[in-house]
Parts: structure tokens; sequence; C-alpha cells
């Protein structure tokens, strides 16, 4: 069901099925750009809100006149249509973002002499399968040097960190004699890595970062919504999790998960002060037996692999170390305090 005029609903949920797609629809756009992760859907918004007004369009043989609500898109492929010499710009396409320049809902509660299917077929039908074929031929370029830099930047990041802590912990040799040892099995690790990382080249950094962009294509649409490089971390939001605990099943809500260099943090649309029961409140996870994975997984940057365990992660609940108990997901529980 749509949220729009009950006579459009028929007629979306229709192009729907011929485009294959699914359709949201806004009557109103925002006059804004808005950050919007790729989805494999379209969006069709109408104009800027304003007061109506006499808008023309041509309609059969002849150019009739609406009172509607009507501003002209900035951006994207005009859908036009003819009369005569005349053009009539209605709508336009910017990817799989359809904008109409005129209030199709007013036309619905008010046609006048104007039927608003054949306006519905000539604009907006014209303007989806344009929209289809972005949608169907994205390729996710954008997305992935975004990821692909993002990553090799990060790896270039880490091994400076490591010399830093090479450096610190030197002099750190020197004044705690007592930590020698397990000071100098530190530093061998961080050398190891660091020969490990500086003998590939940059080209071989970037195939592997693409290798595992790939490996996160897979994971969409399901078990991951969206995901993209958003101020210098990898944020990826998850579909809704159900956690099942002695025979019951708790609805947990979607996710999102922010990834940097060093650490995870996890937060929760649920409402709940505690976004899981092993994830502080300030979205810090106490990962509990699987700790040395997940630190594995994200200091070898191995990102596909750390959403699959951190997914595991979220489906599991140990009372014993939980910061709240799991009845605090139930929407029946009352809370004793």
């Amino acid at each position: 069901m749509h949220p729009c005029h009950s006579n459009m609903q028929p007629f979306l949920a229709d192009l729907e099925q011929r485009i294959g797609l699914p359709i949201t629809y806004q009557r109103w756009s925002s006059r804004y750009a808005e950050f919007a992760p790729f989805k494999k859907e379209i969006e069709v918004f109408g104009p800027n809100t304003g007061t109506p007004s006499p808008f023309d369009l041509p309609y059969r043989d002849e150019v009739r006149t609406g009172d509607v609500t009507h501003s002209m898109p900035q951006t994207g492929e005009p859908i036009v249509l003819l009369h005569g010499d005349n053009t009539y710009k209605v709508a336009a396409v910017n990817g799989r973002r359809i904008t109409l320049a005129f209030d199709l809902e007013r036309i619905f509660e008010n046609p006048g002499d104007i039927q608003p299917g054949l306006i519905l077929e000539a604009v907006l039908a014209v303007a989806c399968e344009k929209a289809a074929q972005h949608v169907t031929a994205y390729d996710w370029k954008a997305e992935s040097d975004r990821f692909v830099a993002w990553n090799v930047q990060g790896t270039d990041a880490q091994v400076a960190g490591w010399r830093v802590n090479i450096r610190d912990n030197e002099h750190e040799l020197e004044r705690l004699f007592s930590m020698v040892a397990a000071l100098t099995r530190k530093n061998a690790d961080l050398r190891e890595l660091i020969g490990t990382t500086s003998a590939s080249t940059k080209k071989e950094r970037e195939l592997r970062a693409a290798e595992e962009f790939g490996g996160l294509v897979k994971m969409f649409p399901a078990p991951v919504e969206t995901f993209d490089v958003e101020h210098g971390q990898l944020v990826v939001r998850l579909r809704p999790i159900t956690l099942e605990d002695d025979g019951c099943e708790y609805e947990m809500g979607r996710f999102t998960l922010q990834i940097s260099n060093e650490a995870v943090r996890i937060y929760s649309d649920t409402g709940n002060r505690y976004p899981h029961p092993h994830v502080s409140s300030d979205g810090v996870p106490c990962w509990g037996n699987l700790g040395p994975s997940i630190a594995r997984l994200l200091g070898e940057r191995q990102y596909a692999g750390l959403i699959a365990a951190i997914i595991e992660f979220l489906h599991s609940y140990n009372e014993r170390d939980a910061y709240r108990r799991i009845e605090h997901w139930d929407p029946d529980h009352e809370d004793d305090e």
C-alpha cells in the first residue's frame, strides 16, 4: 500500500509489477539534496510545496490547465510532453529518483476535465522505465571507489600507527625493564604485520580491497540492507534481527555498524538505552569469546567476514555477561525500576 490518494494506489502497484522494482512515493520533495544509499527501488517525489496555481498539461489533442502546485525540476533527464511545436517539461529522472513538476495527487483530488490515469501513463510510466534502466545497470562504481580508497588509506594509517607504537614501545623498554620480554614480543608481531603489508604494492592492496567489496555486495540486500563509507568509517545497516533464547523470539530491530580502522560501534533503532544485551549504552560491544576473531578480522581488514561474525554476535545471548536481560526486549516486559 502506497501513502497516496487511494485512486493512485492500484496504478502504482501495477507499475511495480510491470517494471519489476519497488516504487516509493512522496507527495513533496525536499529542496535540499540528501544522501541516499543505493537501493534496488525507484523513488518518486512531487514538486516542492507551495500554493496551487494554473499549470498547463498537454492532454490528448489539446492543452488543459490544472490548478496545482508546480515546480520545475532543476536537474536530471527531462520528461516532456509535446503539443504542436511546444514542449512541456513535466518531470525529470536523476538516476533512480524521479521528480514530478506538478502535484499529481491534486489532480486526483480535483481532476476537473483531466483524466489522471492518462497523465500517469504518459508521465510516470515513461519516467519509471528510465529509472528502472538505471537501477538494472547500476555497477556500484561510486561505492566501490569510496570503499577501495578508504580501505587503502586505512592500511597506510595502520602502518603509520604501528610505526608510532614501535617508537613508543622502544622508549617504554628503556624505562620498564620488567616488561622487556612482553614488549619485545609485541614489537615482533607489529614488525611482521608491517613487513607483510609493506611487501604488497598499492595495486595489490587495491585488488584485495576490491575483492573485499565484492564480498560485501554478496551480502546485499540481506542480511545487509545498505553500506557505504561515510566520514572515514564503513557504515553498515543490517536487516531486522530476531534473537532466539529459551524458546522465545525477540525482535531486536535494525542495527547500524560503524567500523573504523581500530574499533566497531553498534547502534540500534529500537529506542532502548542499550542497543543489545551485550552492547553498552554508548555502542561498545562486549565480544566475549568472539573477541580474538573480531580483532583479527578487523586488523586484517576482512570486512565481509567481520560483518558475518558481528551478525553471529547479535544473534547470541548469555545472561551471565549481559548488560541487560533479554526480557527487556519483550514488548510486554514491565521494568521493576
